[in-house]
């Protein structure tokens, strides 16, 4: 394995005041058309709820009457078909509540993309999603046989590749779905450093399972020097040289903080191939907009996006997975055209 050396310092952008007004200095213009179309929407949902008494009143008698005769017409049939009654007060919520969906689409088809953009060269894709034929080599990604993907998030700093999305992994449990993984994905790729062995990051894996025993069953456990991370994160790897440089205090401490600003109940990393996953399983719903009943302009929504973004960022700057040379190159060229 080539020699390394830590990369250097890098500030903290997530303390960068200067940036994060700068980032809502910038947003404010397409939050303020959110604005109109919230206050639009909050009026069409409050009518609404007012309606939606009186009909309930009317049409619930009504229905429970029909419910009641298919039960009497079907009561020597196991698949009776009563269920009017719900499935009418269902159709009545959704119609209800449809103005929060459409609130929901304009903020994530007219105003995400916007703010994606402000990052640099960064894509969103409302329903995008990693490939899972990258994922999979990182041997961190559970069983599962469904892979669903949302708000997918695709971009470029300092020339790494970075993809991350809210993923879901199901399988099936007799007639029942199972979910084995739900949270964040992030995917750091094409860099210009390559990783030369394989080495997975778990937090909390206490008791290991007999699933996550065959996977790593090529891979040794690390031998580092910090106690407090060992206490927190097991790490095992089949290069104990790069492991020891990989993880060191300012990473884990990225990892940890982009862990809580993402309410994670669990993760993992893996260095592979090239390639950094990071997956953080939480059951929080981010890049939403705030209730509609909170106006758009809200800053508080933006800084969180701001800090778990700035946080991906700041891995990319510690690991020195990008070519300062080239870096520098292309800075200096955008300075003099």
């Amino acid at each position: 394995m080539s020699s390394v050396t830590p990369s250097e310092p890098v500030p903290n952008l997530q303390e960068d005041l200067g940036a994060r007004m700068r980032f809502l200095d910038k947003c404010r213009p397409r939050l303020e058309k959110l604005e109109q179309i919230r206050l639009e929407k909050l009026k069409t949902l409050e009518s609404r709820k007012k309606l939606a008494v009186p009909i309930g009143v009317v049409m619930t008698p009504f229905l429970g009457f029909i419910d009641y005769w298919l039960i009497l017409f079907q009561s020597g049939n196991d698949d009776t078909a009563a269920g009017v009654s719900i499935a009418g007060l269902a159709m009545l919520w959704g119609w209800v509540t449809q103005p929060k969906r459409q609130y929901a689409r304009a903020y994530k088809t007219k105003i995400l993309p916007e703010i994606a953009r402000l990052f640099g060269d960064f894509r969103y894709a409302p329903k995008g999603k990693i490939r899972m034929q990258v994922l999979k080599p990182s041997k961190i990604v559970p069983q599962h046989q469904s892979y669903s993907s949302e708000d997918y998030f695709e971009g470029e700093y300092k020339s790494v590749g970075i993809h991350f999305s809210e993923i879901k992994l199901t399988k099936k449990s007799g007639r029942s779905t199972v979910t084995v993984f739900q949270g964040l994905a992030v995917l750091l790729t094409h860099g210009t450093r390559k990783f030369h062995g394989h080495t997975i990051l778990t937090k909390d894996q206490g008791k290991i399972g007999e699933w996550f025993k065959s996977r790593f069953s090529n891979l040794d456990r690390a031998d580092l020097v910090d106690p407090e991370f060992e206490r927190l994160f097991d790490v095992y790897t089949n290069d104990q040289v790069e492991a020891r440089f990989l993880i060191d205090p300012l990473i884990v401490e990225n990892l940890k903080t982009l862990h809580d600003e993402y309410s994670g109940t669990d993760m993992m990393a893996a260095f592979y191939q090239g390639h950094f996953l990071i997956l953080i399983g939480s059951h929080k719903n981010h890049f939403e907009p705030s209730n509609i009943h909170v106006q758009a302009t809200n800053e508080e929504s933006l800084l969180s996006m701001h800090r778990e973004i700035s946080q991906i960022l700041s891995i990319v700057d510690r690991l020195s997975l990008y070519d300062r040379r080239a870096l520098k190159r292309s800075q200096r060229a955008a300075a003099s055209a």
